[in-house]
């Protein structure tokens, strides 16, 4: 069983040397021990290079086999010493500045106070984590994860909306028609060519080709642009929250809405730590307020 999780981590992590040191044990044993574990079943599992480590076929049958009896065995450890005492000890979330900012800090004030031995660790880094590679227990990705090998949890289907400032629809007027938009300034969440805005009311579509000064791959600078009476933007609703409460920002064509986005909480592991179960639980229940009709 120990050779088996040994393999595992070198197959995710595709470097001996990051596995060893997730491990604990020096590189040149990993090594030999992946070697034997090779022998014992007499056939390469791992094609090893300069610069890495690659899967042979049959490595990559044996890891789909092995994966799920050691996360289950990993599981069922860490759900045996966490028994019989409090969840504790620290807990490393990776997570965009703007969804820490403008989500985030006050749900984690309340669940410190709820619980207070365990400690936070807050990777803002708006690049994406390598939650193998840099020890990440949990990261809040919006969209999908591209990477097959790590655990997705769906925490919501976030809302997404038009606003605007009411300074900017003093002076440029209220769009009454998704057809209005057209002549508007519009500001766009995107890293690539601006996409048409694609709008829904029940069973009515409308597909928009909008214009506008700025384009970004941050919500939370559109929205601050916005907020400043730039334009328009369109964002999820968990982010534009605290601009409308603040009443620095408005619903734009309410009746109307741009397709919802899934947020995940994604993982190394399918089977969490009590801290780590706790937290995801708390963050989901937090967030339901801004969920859409799946």
């Amino acid at each position: 069983m120990r050779d088996i999780a040994h393999f595992v981590e070198v197959a995710r992590t595709r470097n001996f040397s990051q596995a060893a040191a997730r491990l604990g044990i020096p590189a040149s044993t990993l090594s030999r021990r992946i070697a034997e574990l090779e022998a014992g079943l007499g056939t390469q599992l791992l094609v090893r290079t300069t610069r890495r480590v690659d899967l042979t076929e049959a490595g990559a049958l044996f890891l789909s086999r092995c994966e799920e009896i050691v996360e289950a065995a990993r599981g069922a450890r860490a759900e045996l010493s966490e028994l019989t005492r409090r969840p504790r000890g620290t807990l490393r979330i990776s997570v965009t500045p703007d969804f820490a900012t403008t989500f985030l800090a006050p749900v984690i004030v309340e669940f410190c106070e709820r619980h207070p031995e365990i400690d936070l660790h807050l990777d803002l880094n708006p690049r994406r984590a390598d939650i193998m590679a840099e020890g990440v227990d949990v990261a809040i990705r919006i969209g999908m994860p591209r990477e097959p090998y790590l655990y997705a949890r769906k925490l919501i289907t976030a809302r997404r909306g038009l606003y605007a400032s009411p300074a900017y629809l003093a002076a440029a007027g209220t769009p009454l028609t998704p057809l209005d938009l057209a002549v508007h300034r519009c500001l766009s969440v995107s890293s690539g060519e601006p996409l048409p805005w694609v709008l829904h009311r029940g069973d009515e579509t409308e597909e928009i080709s909008v214009h506008g000064p700025v384009q970004a791959n941050a919500p939370g600078i559109v929205l601050r642009l916005a907020a400043a009476g730039l334009g328009i933007a369109a964002a999820d609703e968990v982010m534009a929250s605290p601009y409308l409460a603040q009443g620095d920002l408005v619903a734009v064509l309410p009746d109307w809405s741009i397709r919802p986005v899934p947020i995940y909480a994604v993982t190394a592991t399918k089977v969490h730590t009590v801290k780590t179960r706790i937290f995801l639980d708390f963050v989901q229940k937090s967030l339901k307020v801004f969920g859409a009709a799946e």
